[in-house]
């Protein structure tokens, strides 16, 4: 439902107007003027903060100190524009260098520095460890031989949930290389060389004031799951890698909330 658009109370447009006159030196008519274009600003921020009001508590702060900042910043729309894109280039230079990964090969540290830097995050390195052990458990139930974990369907499922986060979707399709499949990406774009290929994913996603999401949460997506079910039992594969990203903020595609993103990529 689309939520409508509120008028801001009169009283914190008043108040507005107070602060602004006090600390204006200039003539009246000058100062006039300037409420008038400052309220008409405050007014617009004022409905984009009601509308953010579904969001959590952290975002709503966050919002809330950015429609500040652009009511009190005098400058042109194209210097605010060209001032954020210096920021998210710096964002970005800092989360290349920060990427603390031995890379297996070129093709795949390419992959990686190609994702942009949107929202904070984390590898999960505790979930990774976790949801291997309940594999091979699981497929000891079933009588199967274990998986055997490789460092480069480990580096390829580490960039798959990131980039499902970076880039705000979740698909076995990657938007960013053309809508292409998953075996594109492991054979192709990161140049793995196994004779076959699979690819689990799942993602569990709550609101800012829910304090934890666990790994256990990502296997029983799979287990429930007749498709992703049958990957982790095929008596096929011999790898696995596993990656697990964990972040307090995301893109629309998951409301903005704090994520677990899980990818498992299989070879054989």
């Amino acid at each position: 439902m689309r939520k409508k658009k509120r008028r801001y109370p009169m009283l914190l447009t008043l108040l507005l107007s107070g602060v602004l006159l006090t600390g204006c030196g200039e003539d009246l008519e000058k100062q006039m003027n300037t409420v008038e274009e400052s309220i008409n600003r405050f007014e617009e921020k004022a409905n984009e903060f009601f509308d953010s009001l579904g969001d959590s508590l952290d975002e709503v702060m966050e919002n809330v100190t950015e429609y500040i900042e652009d009511l009190l910043d005098p400058r042109p729309d194209e210097e605010l524009e060209e001032a954020e894109e210096q920021e998210d280039t710096q964002s970005e230079d800092l989360a290349h260098e920060d990427l603390d990964i031995s890379f297996v090969s070129r093709s795949m540290e390419e992959a990686f520095l190609e994702i942009p830097y949107r929202y904070d995050y984390a590898f999960d390195e505790d979930s990774e460890n976790y949801i291997l052990e309940r594999l091979n458990a699981y497929r000891a139930e079933n009588d199967l031989h274990p998986l055997e974990r490789r460092e480069d369907l480990s580096q390829s499922a580490r960039y798959k949930s990131l980039a499902m986060l970076q880039y705000d979707y979740f698909s076995h399709d990657n938007p960013n290389l053309g809508n292409r499949p998953f075996d594109y990406l492991l054979w192709r774009k990161l140049d793995l060389k196994y004779s076959g290929i699979g690819e689990n994913l799942a993602f569990v996603s709550n609101s800012a004031f829910s304090n934890s999401i666990h790994a256990e949460e990502l296997f029983t997506g799979w287990q429930n799951s007749d498709g992703h079910n049958k990957q982790m039992l095929s008596p096929v594969h011999k790898y696995i890698g596993i990656g697990v990203v964990r972040s307090t903020e995301s893109g629309s595609y998951f409301k903005g909330y704090k994520v677990l993103l899980g990818t498992q990529h299989f070879g054989n």
